[in-house]
């Protein structure tokens, strides 16, 4: 057998079997790392979510309530295309299911398409939708909507007031704000607000302090945006001599005298009044006649904050 240097036809098929063989592990090689890749992607932890809301700070909130009203929870925000909406929670002290909130919505343009997507809307008010609304959230409590007119700074708003069956006190209360007259150009902006409070120890007017006393904190660098319409115009006199103005409605109590308790002094005690001698206690609000020959007090509603007190048997 001859073991000698290889012939020249062998050394061509030894190169083309070694190019072959380093061919297919490259490709082989290629088809690994292209496989790695495609598994490193699929491994990645980055997470999506269904919803579009994010928490902001109570800073943030749209709305404000009233001083010593309930505090800001938290705020739930969406961002649309033509507007804003929060749910403001509010902090919550009674048995019933739910959250205490402020629902707000801010429109920067009402004329938007509604077809586009993540566009905001505020659909007319409506029985039916106010029904569904409180059926959503105060489940469970029988509302009964208010035929009384109320307003509060921003102009009329509707509540309806329920009890829940752990005996607490619900109120629904819902306001919209647009401008009295349509933009010219530019169509201005709106505000939808809804509040949903229930409370164990409060009665129908402490509620309603909370929708009368809120506070819109946010608007629209607009010159169009003004859902609130022109000021108001000055009460007739204002400014003017022989108009004179009196606070907390002292002018339609010209005929009667309010008896404020005061502190006793030491005299005071030794020489009670002609009054508490006579066994007659005089009450913080007491309102004495003005005296005979005078004309009898008109019926008009009493100060606002203090009791009201009945007035003497006639003799």
């Amino acid at each position: 057998m001859h073991f000698g240097a290889p012939t020249p036809e062998a050394c061509i098929a030894c190169d083309h079997r070694h190019a072959g063989g380093y061919g297919k592990l490259l490709k082989w090689l290629t088809a690994a790392a292209a496989l790695l890749t495609v598994a490193a992607c699929a491994g990645r932890s980055d997470l999506g979510y269904a919803a579009l809301n994010s928490e902001v700070p109570a800073t943030r909130a749209i709305i404000v309530p009233p001083p010593g009203g309930p505090s800001v929870v938290a705020v739930l925000q969406q961002t649309y295309q033509n507007g804003i909406s929060q749910e403001i929670a509010l902090s919550t002290a009674s048995l019933t299911s739910g959250q205490n909130a402020f629902y707000v919505s801010l429109l920067n343009n009402t004329a938007s398409n509604m077809e586009i997507p993540e566009t905001l809307s505020l659909p007319p008010l409506t029985p039916d939708r106010i029904e569904r609304e409180m059926e959503e959230r105060i489940p469970g409590v029988t509302m009964e909507t208010s035929l009384v007119y109320v307003q509060n700074k921003f102009g009329p708003f509707g509540f309806a007031t329920g009890r829940s069956s752990r005996g607490d006190l619900c109120l629904y209360a819902w306001q919209q704000i647009e401008p009295d007259k349509p933009a010219v150009l530019v169509p201005g902006g709106a505000i939808s607000v809804r509040l949903r409070l229930c409370d164990a120890d409060a009665n129908v007017d402490q509620l309603l302090r909370v929708m009368y006393g809120y506070t819109i904190a946010a608007y629209y660098h607009q010159e169009s945006w003004n859902p609130y319409g022109d000021p108001p115009s000055p009460p007739a006199g204002f400014g003017q001599t022989g108009a004179p103005m009196y606070p907390l409605g002292l002018d339609r109590r010209e005929d009667a005298t309010v008896i404020r308790r005061r502190a006793l002094s030491s005299e005071s005690r030794r020489a009670p009044p002609p009054d508490e001698a006579s066994g007659r206690l005089i009450d913080k609000d007491t309102v004495v006649p003005a005296g005979p020959g005078t004309p009898a007090p008109l019926n008009t509603p009493p100060l606002g904050g203090y009791p009201v007190v009945p007035p003497p048997p006639a003799e």
